[in-house]
C-alpha cells in the first residue's frame, strides 16, 4: 500500500498532481489498466451521446490532480472521469436541484447506496462511482441520464 496525497491508497501514488506541466488525455489513459481502458472507451462513447456534452481536462488540486471533466452547456459539471493506476471511477456531482429527482428516480440500490455514502461539500454531494463492471456502468448511465434531464428542465 502505497501512501497517495498523505493518505493510503491500494492504487499508489497519482502521477499527475502538479499542474504543469499539463499531461494529455492519452497519458492518463495509458494509467489505466486493461478493463480500465475498455470502461473508459465505453464511458467516453456513451457521454458522446448526450446532447450538448463537451469534455476537457481540468486541475483538480494536489489532492485529485488532473482529471477529465465533461460539462453541460459552458458550466455546469455533469461529471469527472479520474483515471489513475488501477482505477477508474467517476465522481457525479448531485446539487439540491437534484433532490427531488433522486426520490422519483428507479435507481439500483447499489447506485442508492453510493449517493447515501457521498460527501458533501458546500451543498453538493459527490457521488462516487468505480466503474468496473457491467451493472456499475448501467447505474453511471442512469445517473448522469437523470442529471443531464435535470440540468435541461432548469433552463426551460
Amino acid at each position: 500500500m502505497a501512501i497517495c496525497n498523505g493518505k493510503p491508497s491500494k492504487n499508489g501514488v497519482h502521477p499527475f498532481v502538479k499542474k504543469d506541466p499539463k499531461p494529455t488525455r492519452a497519458r492518463l489513459v495509458s494509467l489505466l489498466d486493461p478493463l480500465g481502458r475498455k470502461r473508459y472507451s465505453e464511458v467516453e462513447r456513451f457521454l458522446a451521446t448526450v446532447n450538448g456534452a463537451t469534455s476537457g481536462l481540468f486541475y483538480y488540486g494536489t489532492n485529485w490532480g488532473w482529471a477529465v471533466r465533461y460539462l453541460l452547456g459552458t458550466k455546469n459539471t455533469l461529471c469527472t472521469l479520474h483515471l489513475l493506476p488501477n482505477l477508474f471511477e467517476a465522481t457525479v456531482a448531485m446539487g439540491r436541484d437534484m433532490e427531488e429527482p433522486l426520490k422519483k428516480a428507479v435507481l439500483p440500490s447499489e447506485v442508492k447506496r453510493r449517493i447515501t455514502r457521498g460527501k458533501i461539500q458546500n451543498g453538493t454531494r459527490l457521488v462516487r462511482m468505480p466503474i468496473k463492471n457491467d451493472a456499475d456502468f448501467n447505474g453511471f448511465q442512469l445517473l448522469i441520464k437523470l442529471k443531464a434531464d435535470t440540468l435541461r428542465s432548469k433552463k426551460g
